[in-house]
């Protein structure tokens, strides 16, 4: 590890390109940190700043390098880094100690459970959970974000009394046989959600949406808001150890923070 060079997150995927993600690209320019290579995959450099690092990858993994020292900062989704820290927790029995440092007021997204109200046409959603739950003992759900699923359902499940019936759970591949026979099973997948929910291949889902058009396009219902998440820039926890790392993170987060609030302002 190069102790006098900040190691920084790049989010490959939406955020890169220029022309979604709120133009994180444009966002970095106006901070005085232009990149080169990042809009088109990689690898990323910092052509004016030769003590930072960008390392290319997708946020999904950025919790876990954080918490290792593997990166000293990154930027990620608020969701993405909480299913890292869940899976952690959970499989783990890790505490992630990553912390969030900086908001940027994009990429902002929905975390929704939904189910298919033909299923229960007259009930609310609390009635229709409490149904499923009271006549089945095997519930199947599907998400992209598993843990942070599972950690719903186990919260639900503990506020109405089901907590010991649906102690089990497996993740696993969509659509792998269950490896438990009561329980949660929730089948991590690569998107379209609402479909595997719409034909009825599962109880219900973990939805993450902008706008909801799609659930609503498929017929479904959300039952539940899970959580908020926009892109956020994390840090390790032990940055301070590190000087010249925590100095240079600190100019880095002084220079987008400004930027930031200078985004909507006519002079810039």
């Amino acid at each position: 590890m190069d102790e006098k060079k900040l190691i920084i997150g790049m989010p490959a995927g939406s955020l890169a390109d220029p022309n979604r993600g709120g133009n994180l690209v444009t966002l970095l320019k106006m901070a005085g940190f232009p990149t080169k290579g990042y809009d088109q995959g990689g690898p990323t450099i910092f052509p004016l700043h030769t003590f930072l690092i960008g390392w290319d990858g997708r946020p999904q993994e950025f919790g876990t390098q954080l918490d290792l020292g593997e990166i000293d900062l990154a930027i990620a989704g608020d969701d993405w880094i909480l299913e890292r820290t869940l899976e952690l927790q959970l499989e783990y029995n890790k505490t992630c100690t990553m912390k969030r440092i900086l908001p940027l007021n994009r990429g902002t997204v929905r975390l929704v459970i939904i189910y298919n109200p033909a299923d229960g046409v007259d009930k609310t959603f609390q009635e229709w959970f409490k149904n499923l739950l009271e006549t089945k003992h095997l519930i199947t759900m599907v998400a992209e974000m598993p843990y942070i699923a599972l950690n719903w359902f186990q919260n639900k499940c503990k506020e109405l009394g089901y907590s010991e019936k649906f102690k089990n759970y497996s993740i696993q591949k969509f659509k792998t046989p269950p490896k438990i026979n009561s329980g949660i099973v929730i089948y991590e997948t690569w998107g379209k959600t609402e479909a595997k929910v719409y034909q009825r291949s599962v109880d219900l889902g973990l939805e993450i949406t902008q706008s909801g058009s799609a659930i609503r396009n498929y017929g479904l219902q959300i039952g539940d808001e899970v959580m908020k998440s926009e892109s956020a820039v994390y840090i390790r926890a032990d940055i301070k150890d590190f000087p010249e790392k925590y100095e240079l993170a600190r100019m880095f987060l002084i220079n987008l923070y400004g930027a930031m609030h200078a985004e909507r302002r006519i002079l810039l």
